[in-house]
């Protein structure tokens, strides 16, 4: 293998328990590994020096890459950590891989999405791979680095035939934008528990369990939506506290699930738990990131909305509803949450989304969004009923990245015969399919 840089160190750690708070423990440990990233827990990634930047690999004639394996790694001028690899029997085709959500104010570093990786590279296809310069809701950093990583694989090992997008949560997001914004660099994109269906929606189910939760169980958790804390130790901070206030009060959590616009996914106690702990997880880590992001200004909006349910009595609606905090999002954020997260009805290349039935982090909604704003043929939408947050194994998502490839292929087939009719497997306003799993 002809190697540039050295190799990444990776580490995973695993927890194994049997009481109620230690099955809610894992639960969120496995939850939150899935909303930081899907992709880079890791510390151990490799910090290549800042005077690499942009580094160029010594002229080679690319030839000598034919046969070889190829790794290669640098950094973008914006700080960006990439790293390229090429099989040995290599189909020509490059995927470039979007990793999730990191949580803002650890270091750079590469994802740690090995066994991706190397299932791709067993399959003949060439990986590559951005960090991102920056943390957090790094929409706009991951578009621009992303897409930079086709030029730079072309460069650096060889020019790829075709070229698939292939994110997770957050890189779904920046998948969907480079798949609609930049379609003539892509062959197709496959986008698993993405963030599909609009940014705003999200935030809105993100912030009406906080502001839910804070007023059914005041105190427990600090700081507010717009003003997080560094979540340093979550069995202390989130996890301890809120299955206290939980077991104390289980009729709050019941009050939420039946107020929040978007309810929590779960089908049992422990499920909806697990996606309580998550979605305030969630708020802890990205709430002062988007804050930040949106120019200091609210980013969340329920300002005219009345929290209401058959289920519950006048009195404690109207109680709810005068003690819940108020946010009115702002224009600034409306406009940031609208370019960095909402989809457009043109689609032009073949995409893929998966998703499970029960996503705590970012709810199937998504799917229903995403199938009500693009009608084309070109949208294949699949779910599989199970519960959590991307928690696919390589192997299935190969099966389901194969099948995107072969219709990428047909439609490339179609395209160079001259065959104006829509493809037999795609039915008009996009194929739908669900798995039955747990």
């Amino acid at each position: 293998m002809f190697t540039r840089q050295g190799h990444c160190l990776r580490a995973h750690h695993a927890n194994k328990s049997v009481s109620l708070r230690e099955l809610v423990s894992v639960a969120l440990m496995l939850a939150l590994a899935a909303t930081v990233g899907c992709s880079k827990k890791n510390m151990l990634a490799p910090t290549v020096p800042a005077t690499q930047s942009a580094r160029v690999v010594d002229t080679f004639d690319q030839h000598r890459f034919r046969g070889q394996a190829a790794h290669v790694e640098g950094v973008s001028r914006s700080g960006a950590l990439w790293v390229l690899d090429k099989p040995a029997k290599w189909n020509h085709s490059l995927v470039i891989y979007l990793h999730g959500y990191t949580t803002p104010g650890t270091p750079v570093a590469l994802p740690n999405n090995g066994a991706i990786r190397d299932s791709l590279l067993a399959r003949g296809f060439a990986v590559a791979t951005s960090s991102f310069s920056s943390n957090g809701f790094a929409v706009q950093e991951g578009m621009r680095e992303s897409d930079a990583l086709r030029g730079t694989f072309a460069s650096q090992i060889a020019e790829p035939k075709h070229t698939y997008l292939f994110g997770q949560s957050l890189g779904g997001l920046i998948g969907l934008l480079l798949t609609q914004r930049s379609p003539e660099h892509y062959d197709g994109s496959f986008l698993v528990c993405g963030i599909v269906g609009t940014s705003t929606e999200e935030v809105q189910y993100v912030g009406d369990i906080r502001v839910l939760f804070d007023t059914m169980y005041p105190g427990v958790l600090s700081g507010d939506l717009e003003h997080s804390i560094a979540l340093t130790d979550p069995n202390a901070q989130l996890i301890g506290p809120v299955v206290a206030a939980v077991t104390k009060n289980p009729q709050g959590l019941g009050i939420i699930q039946l107020l929040a616009r978007h309810p929590l996914a779960g089908n049992n106690g422990q499920e909806l738990v697990s996606s309580l702990i998550n979605a305030l997880g969630f708020s802890l880590q990205a709430g002062s990131d988007l804050y930040a992001r949106t120019n200091s200004t609210s980013f969340f909006d329920n300002a005219a909305w009345t929290y209401t349910s058959a289920a519950l009595p006048a009195p404690l609606l109207a109680d709810i509803n005068n003690r819940v905090r108020r946010y009115t999002r702002s224009p600034e954020a409306t406009q940031f949450l609208a370019r960095f997260g909402e989809p457009s009805p043109e689609l032009r290349i073949p995409m893929m989304s998966l998703h499970t039935m029960r996503d705590p982090t970012v709810p199937v909604f998504h799917e229903d969004r995403l199938a009500q704003v693009i009608n084309s043929p070109l949208l294949i939408q699949r779910r599989v009923d199970r519960y959590g947050h991307c928690p696919f194994s390589a192997g299935e998502l190969m099966v389901h990245f194969n099948d995107l490839v072969n219709f990428a292929n047909a439609q490339h087939k179609h395209h160079d015969d001259g065959d104006d009719d829509d493809d037999d497997d795609a039915m008009a306003g996009g194929v739908q399919s669900s798995v039955r799993q747990h």
